[in-house]
């Protein structure tokens, strides 16, 4: 919950033309207030699941920071530097950024679009069906349909995953699946149905077995490891 009055200044601030930020977490701000509307945002990977779980309609990048309209968003630690020098060369100029950052002994300004994680490839095939599939985790879109938006055969996608990343696009599919339901199970309070839907399983039973197959726990045995006293949920 907001305070109402930091609420109210913030919208004071928004109507006076003032670029409002957040770091990580910091989004979530906003967001309570209402201030983000159809701006893309990013905040630290490991606060995404429980963000994008309570305000879906929101867009959450993977990038270092974002400059989008009046909006200034960063993972947290040092890309918020790279956020202040990007916000300094909007508004002042790129060359005043750049002194302030050799000031700073901070080198140069990285981009935005520089990717949180480590990718798994650098063939930008793979990188888009990456994306893909992250953007479908609730509802899983089938290869096929993968393939044919990436401009492939199904037999080219699987191939070329397999010499990659050394397994086909379906058992893929799942670890990034699976992924998610870690993070969830450990940043959020959801129950396990919910997380059985909300990473593209149909039911409690079929996420259960699925999870404790690849893990050796059940999702509630590895939410009381990794969260001490939410035995039952």
């Amino acid at each position: 919950m907001v305070p109402s009055g930091l609420a109210a200044f913030l919208h004071r601030a928004d109507r006076g033309g003032a670029i409002l930020g957040g770091i990580d977490t910091g989004v979530a701000v906003l967001a309570s207030c209402g201030l983000l509307g159809s701006r893309s945002v990013v905040l630290h990977h490991e606060a995404e699941p429980e963000f994008r779980e309570t305000w879906p309609e929101i867009d959450v990048i993977d990038a270092i920071y974002a400059l989008d309209d009046r909006r200034l968003s960063a993972a947290g630690g040092t890309a918020t530097g790279d956020a202040m020098l990007a916000w300094m060369a909007r508004t002042r100029s790129p060359a005043f950024a750049d002194e302030v950052a050799q000031d700073l002994v901070h080198g140069s300004m990285r981009p935005a679009a520089q990717s949180q994680r480590p990718q798994d490839t650098t063939d930008p095939i793979l990188q888009a069906m990456r994306s893909l599939m992250l953007a479908h985790l609730e509802a899983p879109l089938p290869v096929e349909e993968i393939a044919m938006r990436l401009g492939q055969s199904p037999r080219q996608l699987r191939s070329r995953c397999s010499a990659a990343l050394g397994q086909t696009p379906s058992p893929y599919y799942l670890r990034l699946r699976l992924d998610h339901a870690r993070a969830l199970l450990k940043g959020t309070r959801m129950s396990v149905t919910e997380i059985a839907l909300a990473t593209g399983f149909g039911s409690h039973a079929g996420f259960s077995r699925t999870f404790r197959q690849a893990t050796g726990l059940t999702p509630r045995a590895f939410r009381t490891r990794a969260q001490p006293g939410t035995q039952g949920r």
